[in-house]
C-alpha cells in the first residue's frame, strides 16, 4: 500500500470515490469541483494503480482578530466501505498535518460527520449555529427604520463589490474565525446560488450598513447569510423579508447571528431554532500559531502547556511574552496545561480558559486561569462557508 499525491491524470479517481461514498452531487456542480480538486492538496492511499482512500486540502485563509492565517480546509475524506477501520484515513490525516505545517498553513478546517471521529486528529468544534425556520404569518414586526434597502445584482459586479466591502469589514474586525474570501471563493458561491439575489440597507445618509444573500426557492424565503453592521441594518433587513410575508408559506435562515443574537434582536422569538455544530478546527503549529496570534498585553509571561497526540511537534511549554513565543524545556512558573482542542476554541474565542478548565479541558490555577482571561481577547468565533 502506497500514500502518495494523486495526479492530475488522477482525478477521475477521486470523483470515483467521492460518488460512491458520500452518494449525492456536488452542490456547485461539476466545474466548481473541478476547479478546488485541481486546485488542492491530493493525498491518497493505493494498492497498485487503485485509490482506497483520499484527503483532499484546499488552500484557503481565515481571518483570527484582525490578522489573515493561511489555512488548509479538509475535504472529501473518504475510503471504500471495506477498506473502512482499517487506519488508512489515519494515515492520511497525520500526513496532512505534516504537509500543511510545510506549506505554512497554520489552521485547519473541516465539516465533520463525526465530531467525536475528528477529535482524534486534534480538531474542535469552534462555532455555533443557529438556524432559524418562521411561518410568514409570524414574522416579526421589527418597527421603523430611517433607511431604504436597495436591491443589487451579481451580473454587472456591482453588487458584488458592495458585498464583499462589507463582509471583509464584519470578517476583520468583529469576528474571529472568517473565511477571506478571494475571487474564486466568491465564484463559487455565485454557482451555488447564494448570489443571485443581494438586499443591502442604507442608512438615512446612503450609507451602506448590511447586506443579505437570498434566494426564492418556490414558497420558502431563504437566507444565506446576513451582515449588518449595526442594528438598524438589521431591522431594515428583515423588514424587507417581512414584505415577502404574501408570497411564501415560511423564512428559512442561517448565518444570521447565535442563539443569543437571536434573542436579542427579535421582539418575540417564538419560532423554530436549530442550533448547528457544523465546522471543526485545529492548530496546525502551535508555535508559529502563538507567534502571530493578538493577545491582549500582559505585564507578565505566560506559560502554556500543549499535548498534541497527532502532531508531536507541537507539544510541549511555551512561553509568551506580547508577541514574543519560544519553547522551553521545563519551567517552575505557573502553566495552563491543555490539549491542541482547547486550545483551539480558547484562541479562537469560542471558550473561555476558565470554561476549559470547569470542564476539565485545561488545568491551572485559579491565578493562572485568572492571567489568562485578561490576555484572551473578547472577540467570538464564526464562519459562515462550507466546503
Amino acid at each position: 500500500m502506497e500514500l502518495r499525491e494523486i495526479k492530475e491524470s488522477e482525478i477521475g479517481k477521486v470523483k470515483e470515490l467521492r460518488d460512491y461514498a458520500f452518494r449525492v452531487p456536488a452542490s456547485g456542480g461539476e466545474d466548481d469541483f473541478n476547479y478546488w480538486v485541481q486546485n488542492a492538496r491530493r493525498l491518497g492511499l493505493f494498492y497498485g494503480e487503485h485509490l482506497l482512500a483520499q484527503v483532499l486540502t484546499y488552500p484557503l485563509s481565515v481571518s483570527i482578530l484582525g490578522e489573515r492565517f493561511s489555512m488548509g480546509g479538509i475535504a472529501y475524506v473518504a475510503s471504500f466501505p471495506e477498506f473502512r477501520n482499517g487506519g488508512l484515513i489515519t494515515r492520511l490525516m497525520t500526513e496532512s498535518l505534516v504537509r500543511m505545517r510545510d506549506a505554512g498553513q497554520l489552521v485547519s478546517y473541516l465539516s465533520p460527520f463525526s465530531i467525536p471521529f475528528y477529535r482524534r486528529f486534534g480538531y474542535e468544534v469552534f462555532t455555533e449555529k443557529v438556524e432559524l425556520e418562521i411561518p410568514s404569518h409570524a414574522l416579526p414586526d421589527m418597527g421603523t427604520v430611517p433607511g431604504r434597502v436597495m436591491r443589487l445584482t451579481s451580473k454587472d459586479g456591482t453588487g458584488i463589490s458592495v458585498v464583499r466591502e462589507l463582509y471583509n469589514r464584519l470578517a476583520l474586525t468583529k469576528k474571529s474565525g472568517m473565511m477571506m474570501r478571494d475571487d474564486a471563493w466568491w465564484l463559487r458561491l455565485a454557482r451555488r446560488g447564494y448570489t443571485k439575489e443581494i438586499a443591502v440597507y442604507c442608512d438615512m445618509n446612503g450609507v451602506t450598513m448590511g447586506y443579505m444573500l437570498f434566494t426564492l426557492d418556490a414558497e420558502v424565503f431563504k437566507v444565506h447569510e446576513m451582515v449588518t453592521l449595526n442594528y438598524e441594518a438589521e431591522k431594515g433587513l428583515w423588514r424587507f423579508i417581512g414584505t415577502h410575508g404574501m408570497m411564501v408559506d415560511r423564512v428559512v435562515a442561517k448565518n444570521v447571528g447565535s442563539l443569543r443574537d437571536v434573542s436579542l434582536a427579535f421582539p418575540s422569538p417564538d419560532f423554530q431554532k436549530r442550533e448547528i455544530l457544523d465546522f471543526m478546527m485545529r492548530i496546525v503549529d502551535v508555535e508559529a500559531f502563538l507567534s502571530k496570534y493578538r493577545f491582549e498585553w500582559t505585564d507578565n509571561a505566560l506559560y502554556l502547556q500543549v499535548e498534541d497526540e497527532i502532531a508531536p511537534w507541537n507539544e510541549g511549554v511555551f512561553e509568551i511574552r506580547g508577541s514574543f513565543v519560544k519553547r522551553v524545556e521545563s519551567t517552575k512558573e505557573p502553566v495552563l496545561a491543555i490539549t491542541i482542542q482547547a486550545l483551539g476554541q480558547m484562541l479562537m474565542g469560542f471558550a473561555r480558559p476558565r470554561d476549559l478548565v470547569h470542564y476539565e479541558k485545561a488545568q491551572g490555577s485559579d491565578i493562572t486561569v485568572e492571567a489568562w482571561e485578561k490576555a484572551i481577547p473578547h472577540v467570538r468565533s464564526d464562519f459562515y462557508d462550507a466546503f
